[in-house]
C-alpha cells in the first residue's frame, strides 16, 4: 500500500495576480519544492487583496489541510492584508511586536527615515513566530496550532525562495512526519502522447506498487514521470522498461537536456564545435544553444547566424559543424515544418523535414528542439576516432 502524505494548500495573495499583471512563478516553484520534500499540494488559490476573502480562505485551508502557505500581502501598504487575514481566522489580535519594529528602524537608517507605514510589518499575533527577511522588509509568519501549520512568505520571489529554504522548509520537516517523494524522469522526443502513451500501455497505468506515473507534452519533447514514496529503488525497473520500450526515442533522462545530449553526441562522433544558421525562428535556436553551459565532453557552442529575410548568406566559420534550420509559416491546421542539415565530416545530413505543432513562442522553440533532436540522433548513429 501506497504511504499518504501531508497535505498542503498554496494561497496565492494579490489583486495583482487574478489581474493578470504578474505571473505566479511562486506556486511553481513551491509545488516542485513541496514534492520534494514530502507534502502533497492540493491547490494553489489565488485571493484578491480582501481581508474577508483571505480570512475566510484561511479557515476552510486550516480545516482541511495539515499545512497552508501563502505567498504575498506582507507589504506596508493598505491593500497588504494577509496577516489580518491569518489574524481574523485564528481569533487573535494584532500587537506590534518591539524587536521587530526595531529591526525596521535600522533597516532604514533610524525611525525618522521610515515611513509611518512600514510599522505594520512589526504587527504580530500571540501564536505566531516572526521569520526573518535578510533581503526584504517583509518578515514572514510561522503559526502551528492543533497539528496544523501555516506559513505567511513574501510575494518578491528571491525573498520567498530565500525565506522558504532558510526557515519555513526545516520547520516543515519538523512539524509533519514527512517522507520525500522520489521521482524519476524519461525525456522522449518525436512522438505524440497519445501515442506513447499506446506503446507503453499498462505501463504508465501500473507502472509497479507505490509507484505513480504521468505523461506530460513540453517544447523539448514528451517527458513520463514516474514517483514514490517508497525507496527510490521502486522506480529503477518501470524506467528500464519504458527506456527498453521507446528505444531511440529516449533522449535521456532527470537532469539531461535536449541541447546538452545533442552536443554530447557531437563530441563523441569528433565534432568538437557548432556553429548554427537560422530562419524564421526568431533566433530560438540560438538562444537555447547560448543558454546551455556545455561540460569538457560537449561540443562547444561557437554562435550563430539569424537571418531575417530568409536569405542565404555564408555558413559561420570556424567550427567543425553547422546546424542549419529554417522554419516555414504555420500551415491553415497550425502545423508548420522546421526544414534541418548538419554540415559536419562523417556526421552531417541533407535537408530534412520535420512537422511541428504550436503558436507563438512555442512554435519556434519545438522548431530549435526538433533540430537538435535530428542532430542527437544523427551523431549517436557514429563514433568518433578511437
Amino acid at each position: 500500500m501506497a504511504q499518504t502524505a501531508p497535505t498542503a494548500l498554496l494561497l496565492s495573495i494579490g489583486s495583482e495576480l487574478l489581474l493578470g499583471e504578474t505571473v505566479d512563478t511562486n506556486a511553481a516553484f513551491l509545488g516542485r519544492e513541496l514534492a520534494t520534500l514530502g507534502l502533497e499540494l492540493r491547490g494553489v488559490r489565488q485571493l484578491p487583496d480582501d481581508r474577508r476573502l483571505i480570512a475566510d480562505a484561511f479557515r476552510a485551508a486550516l480545516d482541511d489541510h495539515d499545512a497552508v502557505l501563502a505567498t504575498g500581502g506582507l507589504g506596508p501598504t493598505h491593500d497588504d492584508l494577509t496577516r489580518e487575514g491569518l489574524a481574523d481566522a485564528l481569533g487573535e489580535e494584532l500587537q506590534e511586536d518591539a524587536s521587530l519594529a526595531a529591526a525596521l528602524r535600522e533597516r532604514f537608517g533610524g525611525a525618522n527615515r521610515m515611513p509611518v507605514s512600514n510599522l505594520r510589518q512589526a504587527l504580530l499575533i500571540a501564536s505566531a513566530q516572526p521569520l526573518d527577511n535578510p533581503i526584504g522588509s517583509a518578515p514572514g509568519w510561522w503559526v502551528e496550532r492543533d497539528g496544523h501549520s501555516a506559513a505567511l512568505m513574501p510575494g518578491v520571489p528571491a525573498e520567498m525562495q530565500r525565506m522558504w529554504i532558510e526557515q519555513v522548509a526545516p520547520r516543515l520537516r519538523r512539524a509533519h512526519r514527512l517522507t520525500p517523494l522520489a521521482t524519476r524522469t524519461v525525456k522522449t522526443f518525436g512522438v505524440g502522447e497519445s501515442a506513447l502513451a499506446e506503446r507503453l500501455g499498462d505501463l504508465l497505468e501500473a507502472p509497479g506498487d507505490g509507484v505513480n506515473a504521468g505523461i506530460y507534452a513540453r517544447d523539448d519533447g514528451v517527458h513520463l514521470r514516474f514517483s514514490t514514496r517508497f525507496e527510490a529503488t521502486h522506480l529503477e525497473d518501470p524506467v528500464r522498461r519504458t527506456m527498453e520500450t521507446l528505444g531511440d526515442d529516449v533522449y535521456g533522462t532527470d537532469e539531461q537536456t535536449l541541447p546538452g545530449v545533442a552536443l554530447a553526441a557531437l563530441h563523441g562522433a569528433g565534432a568538437l564545435s557548432l556553429a548554427s544558421l537560422e530562419s524564421g525562428t526568431d533566433g530560438a535556436l540560438l538562444a537555447i544553444l547560448a543558454a546551455h553551459e556545455p561540460s569538457a565532453a560537449e561540443s562547444a557552442y561557437l554562435g550563430g547566424v539569424l537571418v531575417m529575410d530568409h536569405g542565404s548568406p555564408a555558413e559561420p566559420s570556424g567550427a567543425d559543424a553547422v546546424l542549419t534550420a529554417r522554419l516555414a509559416a504555420p500551415g491553415a491546421v497550425g502545423r508548420s515544418r522546421v526544414t534541418v542539415s548538419l554540415s559536419a565530416p562523417g556526421i552531417g545530413f541533407d535537408e530534412r523535414v520535420v512537422r511541428i505543432h504550436g503558436s507563438g513562442q512555442q512554435r519556434l522553440r519545438r522548431a530549435a528542439f526538433a533540430a537538435l533532436d535530428l542532430v542527437r540522433r544523427a551523431a549517436t548513429t557514429r563514433k568518433g576516432p578511437a
